[in-house]
């Protein structure tokens, strides 16, 4: 697993937002999708240095509806492989390799003993 620093945005080609999520939805392998996100910040410059779950689609913009289930697969492949995440859900989206990508990263909640 891969231990991701802190990484500036670039305003040129990158856009990055934290959603905040129902805490006991955003653990759950069949979460309510009615409550799973609480609020969504503004835009931010730096994601905190961490350990992230990450998935990515190759896409200019992502319907809301897309955004859940992308955010719900990343969960569930989480939880199915015994990790405990973070009720956040950063939203990264950037122009890559001539393509435009949509990241969604979960912060790992990693136990004190490690």
């Amino acid at each position: 697993m891969d231990f991701f620093r802190v990484f500036l945005k670039s305003p040129i080609n990158e856009k990055l937002t934290c959603y905040i999520l129902n805490s006991q939805e955003a653990m759950s392998i069949e979460p309510d999708t009615n409550n799973y996100f609480i609020n969504k910040s503004e835009e931010l410059m730096v994601m905190e240095a961490s350990e992230y779950y990450v998935t990515q689609i190759k896409k200019n913009k992502i319907e809301e509806q897309e955004l859940l289930d992308a955010a719900l697969e990343l969960q569930k492949e989480a939880l199915w492989n015994r990790c405990k995440l973070e009720d956040k859900l950063y939203l990264r989206k950037l122009f890559e390799d001539n393509f435009h990508v949509v990241q969604l990263w979960r912060p790992i909640i990693v136990p004190d003993y490690l």
